[in-house]
């Protein structure tokens, strides 16, 4: 006798799975910079996990953004994006890399002290409209140079990778 085994992930729950993890590696960069991840905890359950759900599952969404900054100022001082695909690893699993993006840490360039941060969406255009979202620019990266990590989070038609800014 044979045993048959059938996955199925449908875009809802890949978009679940890699918004909870994107938020986990916000948090971590965050401490990593010795600063209180309370604010990606907030935002993300004020109004970021819904937009990223949303644009996920209609793939809208193309970056997440965070931005590292002395308040008042125009320029970032540190940036991570992570660019999202919708061709998915083709097999029917979900991983992360933890490891390999917490390698990464020490190749990019980290705030100064007294710096805060903020999260940004790129979205593409004839996304659905996600109440309480608003219009924003980028701080500019002045001088800073964008370096691929590589892919941390695959799913079967999600996946996300790591970019971080350096000088």
């Amino acid at each position: 006798m044979s045993t048959v085994s059938v996955h199925s992930y449908s875009r809802a729950h890949t978009s679940v799975f890699v918004s909870d993890k994107l938020r986990n590696f916000l948090k971590i960069l965050v401490r990593q910079y010795g600063l209180d991840p309370q604010g990606v905890v907030d935002a993300w359950s004020d109004w970021v996990d819904h937009a990223v759900r949303t644009w996920l599952e209609s793939g809208h969404l193309k970056t997440i953004v965070i931005e590292f900054y002395r308040p008042g100022s125009d320029t970032a001082e540190a940036r991570w994006d992570f660019p999202i695909r919708y061709d998915g690893n083709g097999v029917d699993e979900m991983w992360v890399d933890r490891l390999f993006f917490e390698e990464s840490f020490a190749k990019a360039k980290a705030p100064t002290p007294g710096s805060t941060y903020r999260i940004v969406l790129i979205n593409a255009p004839g996304r659905p409209d996600v109440p309480g979202i608003e219009w924003t620019t980028l701080r500019s990266v002045n001088g800073l140079v964008a370096r691929e990590a590589g892919t941390v989070i695959a799913t079967p038609d999600i996946m996300a990778a790591a970019r971080y800014y350096r000088s």
